[in-house]
């Protein structure tokens, strides 16, 4: 949990929204017509506060306390945004309403085994509106696993004082270990907060069986948030579906 308590201080900085996520965010509200929006591994709330500033009605929910807190704190004048601490598991028991848009972002979806992840889909449709939107969005593992990726492009943050380091250690094709290194440079000594946690890849065909038999149509991927073309050479994968 101490390595969490670090990462939380510094995840915004680490992960800001994007102009391209926020302009997909603005496209599904108005040509999408979202008009509440449930935010599954919700981190510190800033893709969620994209829709509470626009009035919409927003629940997120994070297995971290720590995320938790923050985004309570940068939700707060927000009176119909609420967020919880729960897992995906959770999901059916913690949503408070049918949402017209559910988002699950941030490479969360690995974080569980591939039976889980199955089974989160199934319990998404139900927490979606009649025609409700799914976003998701996880790393291409398909492009990692081909080409061996063992480790991710460093990070840096807050003018250089801050660098995260991913490295992955495969155990298979549906298992790694997922290594990070947090640096925090120091007047007299960087400190590093060190982390290992298990990975579960879902692979792009995989991804998209899961969705069909959840009940999800009008199954799109992309290789960004800007809606570009997906190839096997995409670093990331952007899904939009709908509930049929």
């Amino acid at each position: 949990m101490a390595f969490y308590t670090d990462i939380s201080l510094v995840y915004d900085d680490l992960f800001p929204v994007s102009p391209e996520q926020r302009a997909l965010f603005v496209s599904l509200m108005d040509d999408g017509g979202a008009r509440s929006v449930v935010d599954c591994g919700c981190g510190t709330g800033s893709q969620l506060q994209s829709f509470a500033v626009a009035g919409l009605s927003c629940f997120g929910f994070d297995p971290d306390p720590s995320l938790v807190a923050i985004a309570r704190r940068k939700l707060a004048a927000y009176p119909k945004t609420r967020v919880e601490t729960g897992s995906f598991a959770d999901l059916t028991g913690l949503v408070p309403f049918p949402s017209d848009l559910l988002m699950c972002l941030g490479n969360s979806l690995v974080h569980v085994p591939q039976d889980e992840a199955s089974r989160f889909f199934a319990d998404a449709g139900g927490a979606l509106s009649r025609s409700g939107t799914l976003l998701l969005q996880i790393l291409n593992y398909e492009r990692l696993l081909r080409e061996g990726v063992t480790e991710l492009p460093m990070i840096c943050a807050s003018e250089g004082t801050v660098e995260f380091r991913r490295k992955y250690d495969w155990e298979g094709d549906r298992r790694l270990l997922f290594r990070t290194s947090l640096r925090f440079a120091g007047p007299d000594e960087p400190r590093i907060a060190r982390n290992e946690i298990p990975l579960y890849p879902v692979y792009p065909e995989e991804l998209w069986e899961m969705l069909a038999n959840a009940g999800f149509g009008d199954i799109r991927f992309y290789g960004d948030f800007a809606r570009s073309e997906f190839s096997p050479g995409s670093e990331a994968l952007v899904c939009l579906a709908r509930k049929a």
